[in-house]
């Protein structure tokens, strides 16, 4: 399984914590790293895990997703996603069989100088049992991997 492309979560669909946070600064203007993280369409290139994402609602405000992924096993989950251009992209589940919950957020500052100030949060609840060492260890590489690889994406759009 390759933990390096975990992207998420939107990514961290599967990572069975009670809560995660992270904060970045990158060289992209937070416009870009907006973009980057409403590129539902390309998540399957974006996100190693992501096999088929359905866009089943868009609009500026919010969206409904539809998750297959692909993680030891293959299954799919709906995330609620609500979107304040440039600076929010929050969810929360709306269906699926491996979460009890998922929800989190993705705050985005404009600092100026084609640089901004990106917090993401995830709180997450699985419905099978996970010991915390493994999705401590998931949590402490993947997090970092999945920031950088929607920096790598921003830096192209």
């Amino acid at each position: 399984m390759d933990y390096s492309r975990a992207a998420f979560f939107a990514c961290m669909w599967r990572v069975p914590v009670a809560g995660a946070n992270r904060e970045e600064i990158f060289d992209v203007s937070a416009e870009q790293f907006y973009n980057a993280l409403l590129d539902y369409e390309n998540y399957a290139e974006i996100l190693g895990e992501v096999d088929e994402i359905d866009i089943l609602e868009f609009s500026e405000e919010g969206a409904k997703i539809q998750y297959s992924v692909n993680v030891v096993k293959k299954f799919s989950y709906t995330l609620k996603m609500t979107h304040e251009r440039p600076n929010l992209v929050a969810w929360e589940l709306d269906s699926g069989s491996l979460f009890k919950k998922n929800s989190g957020r993705w705050e985005i500052e404009d600092l100026g100088d084609n640089k901004c100030k990106v917090v993401y949060n995830l709180d997450v609840a699985l419905k099978v049992f996970a010991p915390k060492a493994i999705t401590n260890k998931l949590v402490a590489v993947s997090l970092p991997r999945m920031m950088k690889t929607f920096y790598e994406h921003a830096k192209g759009l």
